[in-house]
């Protein structure tokens, strides 16, 4: 029985939290136990069939806000109601945590900090239930002696990430894809620097990125880079100047192309003219979204071996050549314990990577047709949906 659920987070199709609600209130919805938000939906992101099918929940999060409104700032219990409460980094919640509370209280997770201090200890020991989508975050949880916790991956919707051909847009170039949002956690300065030597073998080499970033102090802790000396710059907008960026750290105009914040409807067919993904990531506290979408439409895919990324590289039906793995992992610097796990990817074995797909096409080919079996049949957002549902209880 599927219980009745709450959720504090936003549903949109911007970002990773919000697909997340998306896909799981349209599972929900169609089991008929439509969920309740108690987070303002951004239904102006959904697209239109996603949005018709959710409309109908905005107004039970209308009445339960003017509750929340007359209530002046104290709790409502909600006892009809598991509440899934969106959690980040040092298991801190966000306002509807402060306001809502239900008969079973489920906190919900992708962490990068790994620093478990005592104040992380008692919110994270508020929740009757915690739901990862990873098993390096899975681990972590169970040594700190939590025994409550479920874990859900992932996915992409078949639908949206649609078997596009090839529209020629970059020529005849070798088309290597970056994508997600421009941090020191997601390695985009071992992207330039391993493409760097890897385009002065191969001319015809061309990176093409998604690396904007909506959070600009996110996008600034790239200053810590062991390879980009020169950090990013904000732009009067509350942009990251990502080209300047990547120019001012070894890119050039003919190899370098910045494509900004993608569409959903976008992504797929930019994947389409790729021939290659690198993902040499330090640390995913989830299975990484942008990966996935890669996997997803055929494209051979790069993956650093580390923390979430581990939880895509074996598949029960299609086995465990699914990507070229980045092995050679050293740990990160830190200085607090907050990156356990974390790991440092070679430059050198990235330029390896890029050489193999590069030479050998069929051989790429035939290891990303595994990789898009495994994730079109088995990592999709349905089958997340209702292993994350199942997670709660």
């Amino acid at each position: 029985m599927i219980p009745n659920l709450a959720f504090t987070w936003q549903l949109t199709e911007v970002h990773g939290w919000g697909l997340v609600g998306v896909h799981t209130a349209l599972y929900l919805a169609d089991a008929g136990r439509p969920p309740l938000l108690l987070e303002k939906p951004l239904m102006g992101t959904l697209r239109p069939e996603n949005r018709e099918k959710l409309q109908p929940l905005e107004a039970p999060y209308q009445q339960v806000a003017a509750m929340a409104d007359n209530a002046k700032g104290h709790m409502l219990l909600l006892k009809e109601f598991d509440v899934l409460h969106a959690l980040g980094n040092g298991f801190t919640a966000g306002g509807p945590s402060t306001r809502f509370r239900g008969r079973r209280n489920i906190g919900v997770i992708a962490y990068e900090e790994t620093r478990f201090t005592p104040e992380v200890m008692a919110r994270a020991r508020q929740y009757d239930r915690i739901v990862v989508h990873s098993t390096y975050n899975r681990q972590l949880l169970e040594i700190w002696g939590f025994d409550n916790v479920g874990l859900a991956f992932q996915g992409i919707d078949p639908t949206e990430m649609v078997e596009a051909e090839p529209s020629g847009r970059f020529g005849d170039r070798f088309v290597v894809f970056s994508g997600g949002k421009l941090e020191f956690r997601k390695g985009q300065d071992i992207v330039l620097a391993a493409f760097r030597a890897f385009r002065q073998r191969h001319p015809d080499a061309l990176l093409v990125t998604a690396w904007q970033n909506a959070w600009p102090e996110v996008g600034m802790t790239m200053a810590e880079s062991p390879l980009a000396p020169k950090p990013p710059r904000v732009l009067p907008n509350n942009m990251i100047d990502v080209k300047s960026w990547a120019m001012e750290n070894g890119a050039d105009e003919e190899g370098f192309v910045d494509l900004g914040f993608l569409g959903r409807h976008q992504i797929a067919g930019i994947l389409a003219d790729c021939h290659a993904a690198v993902f040499p990531n330090r640390c995913e506290g989830a299975t990484n979204l942008v990966a996935m979408e890669a996997m997803a439409c055929g494209v051979p895919v790069v993956l650093s071996n580390n923390t979430g990324h581990r939880d895509l590289l074996k598949s029960p039906t299609q086995g465990d050549d699914l990507c070229l793995t980045l092995d050679r992992q050293v740990p990160v610097a830190d200085r607090d314990g907050s990156r356990f796990g974390w790991g440092e990817s070679s430059v050198d074995e990235l330029v390896e990577a890029l050489e193999r797909l590069y030479a050998d096409r069929a051989a790429a080919k035939a290891r990303a047709a595994r990789a898009k079996a495994f994730i079109r049949t088995e990592r999709s957002w349905r089958a997340f949906a209702e292993a994350f549902v199942d997670a709660t209880q």
